[in-house]
């Protein structure tokens, strides 16, 4: 191969690998946005689970979901009355 013909294959590749960072990058604050948007469902939630735990097997589990996602998604830290 000659010179040229290595420069364009490196000019591809190098652009191949600035657009996938560029793509990772954009879904990446795009899922940081959602998580922001959720926690205000979430901390509502389970606080409301909080101050009336809930008493059916279901509804705990339910509960212990919300909250495992309040931590996952770093959601502010539960209110204190």
């Amino acid at each position: 191969m000659t010179a040229r013909g290595w420069r364009v294959l490196v000019v591809v590749l190098l652009t191949a690998v600035l657009g996938l960072g560029l793509a990772l990058a954009v879904a990446l604050r795009a899922l940081h946005v959602a998580q922001l948007r959720s926690c205000g469902v979430v901390t509502a939630l389970d606080d409301a689970y909080r101050d009336a735990p809930p008493q059916t097997p279901t509804g705990r589990q339910i509960a212990d979901q919300v909250a495992a996602l309040r931590d996952t998604y770093d959601c502010p830290a539960a209110r204190r009355d």
